[in-house]
């Protein structure tokens, strides 16, 4: 996928979501486990051959609110920010109906939820 793609997280531009990776070089040993996890189709992190460490390429790739990498990183090398920006960004998107719309849209075109009855 382009990073086209992921230019706009439920119509707000994704640049105005405070959200994505931050590695510690003193703590990342190189090990790639980031690179590899986050590569399916996001490629947010690149590797750096010469200092043989992990890089954040495409911070603005990363899905709105996933931590994946930081949860796998087994030597807390990787951070993110506050998750308050990205409630924000979520209240004006409540606020201005846009979630009840794709909802809505995504109901409308057969979507099949599971309902307990």
């Amino acid at each position: 996928m382009s990073a086209s793609n992921f230019a706009k997280w439920h119509g707000i531009e994704r640049s105005e979501i405070p959200w994505g990776p931050t590695i510690d070089e003193d703590k990342c040993v190189g090990c790639g486990l980031c690179v590899v996890t986050c590569s399916e189709k996001r490629n947010v992190f690149g590797f750096d051959e010469k200092e043989k460490k992990a890089v954040v390429v495409n911070p603005d790739n990363c899905m709105v609110g996933c931590n994946n990498c930081q949860v796998a990183c087994l030597w807390n090398a990787i951070s993110f920010p506050s998750v308050a920006g990205v409630k924000d960004a979520v209240r004006k998107l409540m606020d201005e109906g846009q979630i009840k719309k794709e909802l809505e849209l995504k109901l409308g075109a057969g979507y099949q939820a599971i309902t307990k009855s």
